[in-house]
């Protein structure tokens, strides 16, 4: 299917849904699909052909920068294990006495 129509609809990415929708045709330039409309969020942006935004790599930071170049001429330690979790029980006087309803 090459040849698109104002109004056809076509999957592409959303700018402002950050997913893959349908959208409406809303400009055609000489037989190529210019700007759509998203049929979720009815947002209007340049066709993207189906390709999503790109993720941001991040950065170290100054001081995972610096942790890495101390830590360079280091062995590494075994890692200390953590502390088990205690799970919260309710106390007696907040539990139930009979069962409740189903809505």
């Amino acid at each position: 299917m090459g040849a698109f129509r104002l109004g056809d609809e076509l999957d592409d990415y959303c700018t402002r849904c950050h997913l893959l929708t349908n959208h409406s045709v809303v400009a055609i330039v000489e037989d190529a699909v210019k700007k759509v409309r998203c049929r979720t969020c009815n947002h209007e942006h340049d066709y993207r052909q189906g390709q999503g935004g790109q993720k941001k790599t991040k950065k170290a930071s100054a001081y995972e920068q610096v942790l890495a170049s101390v830590l360079a001429g280091k062995e590494k330690e075994a890692p200390v294990p953590a502390a088990p979790v205690r799970r919260r029980t309710r106390p007696a006087s907040l539990t139930p006495r009979r069962p409740m309803r189903p809505r």
